[in-house]
């Protein structure tokens, strides 16, 4: 076999090397934190809203935004006039986080990293405390609160 083809076959080889090694110790391990931040967070909001005519609207992935293996996400949830007049949905939510995390309902930590209201719409910011990279995206969170 001539060197030339014997290098491309190498070349092959080590890009599906890399490509399988990436794939099981980086994307599939970052995966499954997604969809278990996902399912908890998703659970934890919908328990809240079980007894309310509040609805989630939408859920929008944070870590498109601040960065690869950040588990935050932002839910989007319908407001009833009775919320619009004292915040009282973003207390619940806040009181259902303080609730979940002092009696240790999940492995990690969830935290509560901003909240607004615009267009009779709730957003809610929520963190899961997966990974350091989350831990981090929280505290600078805190000082970006800090400043405003």
């Amino acid at each position: 076999m001539p060197l030339f083809v014997e290098i491309i076959i190498g070349f092959i080889v080590a890009v599906i090397a890399y490509n399988l090694i990436h794939y099981f110790f980086i994307t599939r391990p970052i995966d499954k934190g997604h969809n278990q931040t996902l399912k908890i967070l998703n659970g934890l909001v919908n328990n809240i809203l079980e007894n309310e005519k509040n609805e989630i609207i939408e859920v929008h992935d944070l870590s498109n935004i601040w960065g690869r293996n950040i588990y935050a996400f932002e839910y989007v949830i319908s407001q009833c006039q009775t919320d619009e007049l004292n915040g009282d949905l973003i207390n619940r939510i806040k009181y259902a986080i303080k609730v979940a995390n002092e009696s240790k309902r999940f492995n990690h930590e969830v935290v509560l990293t901003d909240s607004f209201v615009r267009d009779k719409q709730v957003h809610v910011d929520l963190a899961y405390l997966l990974n350091s990279a989350t831990y981090e995206y929280v505290l600078d969170m805190r000082q970006l609160n800090k400043v405003n």
